[in-house]
């Protein structure tokens, strides 16, 4: 938590009076956030989280969109309460959830993948220290290892079975796969799956974009700032998203034809906008909700968690299942969806440099840099 200073402790005051909060006795902002500002709220006998909702993310999000799926996943007990929101959307005040100590999702002898290592988070205060970036490289490798070594122990897994002379229906819960499992460093995967599987059954309602649709919006949005001058660095950056746009098509085409039905989609489930709360997941932040591609739900989970490959591999397969809203065959575009997911955090961060003052532009300048080596790049 950040301290206030004594400007913003008194701006923020009277938004919490309107909000028929009398008796404050602690302000404090919460780190994390990226454009909206959050802030924890303490009363005599409640806490509620405060937003502050940052104008230029406007452009991106319909807010009665927001608060609709807002709404609907606090029904659904996926989300905090939502209890006031300002009149022109700019504050919203919410049940506050404060997110567990992640430790107890640890194995105590924290093995090591055998396919990557797993960077050790005892410690880890919630679940932001989770957050990771995974490129779509970087989940091919980590599948391709993976078979290589299922296929090379695949024999010798058999004969040992057989040896060991085990009931068959016993033997038959001791996959390849499973011990694979057994051997995963926590329970991450598993607790992601679970919300995964119970957003996927919330109501889409009446909104929805494909990922075609959305990268045109975004890419209508930049050309039109790119008639103004946003400086030569941003331009510089513009122009590398521009001769992006090959890769793109061919990855949105990709997307489309594994695509049946779409789905109610967060969007946005990287660690900051999730909460752990007695062994459960909950969703904050729901600017980009809305009814679209099931891989893009899946995707954001893999680009932005600190999964090992054996928990990707886990994750995809099980979510994948029996989808009724992809093809057999999605499971071959989870690394396009996995480029598009970074490919739209491209747009966003050129998008907000371009409404905001020369100061603070670098600082989403140097998000698209970040982003921008997470893209696949070959021709």
């Amino acid at each position: 938590m950040l301290p206030l200073s004594a400007e913003e402790f008194a701006r923020l005051v009277p938004i919490l009076r309107q909000a028929g909060l009398s008796h404050v006795t602690h302000i404090h902002e919460l780190a994390g956030g990226l454009s909206n500002h959050n802030y924890h709220i303490q009363t005599p006998t409640t806490q509620y989280a405060l937003r502050l909702n940052a104008e230029a993310a406007d452009r991106f999000c319909s807010r009665e969109q927001e608060l609709f799926y807002w709404r609907n996943l606090a029904k659904a007990k996926l989300a905090p309460e939502l209890i006031w929101t300002s009149c022109d959307h700019r504050y919203y005040l919410s049940a506050f959830i404060e997110s567990q100590d992640i430790a107890s999702l640890l194995n105590a002898s924290q093995i090591p993948d055998m396919l990557g290592d797993w960077a050790d988070v005892r410690g880890a205060l919630n679940w932001k220290n989770l957050a990771y970036q995974c490129s779509a490289a970087e989940f091919t490798l980590g599948e391709q290892r993976l078979q290589t070594w299922l296929q090379a122990h695949a024999e010798n897994f058999e004969c040992a079975l057989h040896q060991a002379c085990m009931p068959q229906s016993f033997a038959a819960q001791l996959t390849p796969l499973a011990l694979l499992e057994s051997q995963c460093p926590n329970r991450v995967h598993s607790l992601l799956l679970q919300l995964l599987q119970r957003l996927r059954l919330q109501s889409a309602g009446p909104y929805h974009i494909s990922v075609t649709e959305q990268w045109q919006q975004y890419h209508q949005q930049l050309l039109a700032f790119a008639a103004t001058d946003k400086g030569s660095a941003w331009q510089t950056r513009l122009d590398l998203l521009l001769g992006l746009q090959p890769q793109i098509h061919r990855w949105t085409t990709v997307l489309a034809d594994c695509l049946v039905a779409a789905q109610f989609c967060h969007r946005d489930l990287n660690p900051h906008n999730l909460l752990l709360k007695d062994n459960q997941l909950y969703c904050i932040d729901f600017e980009y909700a809305t009814a679209s591609h099931p891989l893009c739900e899946l995707a954001v989970v893999l680009a932005t968690h600190r999964l090992t490959p054996v928990q990707r591999h886990i994750l995809v397969r099980q979510y994948l299942a029996d989808h009724p809203g992809v093809t057999s065959t999605a499971i071959t575009a989870v690394p396009a969806a996995i480029d598009m997911y970074w490919v739209f955090a491209l747009y966003w961060a050129l998008l907000i440099a371009a409404q905001t003052d020369a100061e603070r532009q670098q600082e989403y300048l140097a998000w698209f840099d970040s982003f921008w080596s997470l893209v696949s790049q070959d021709a």
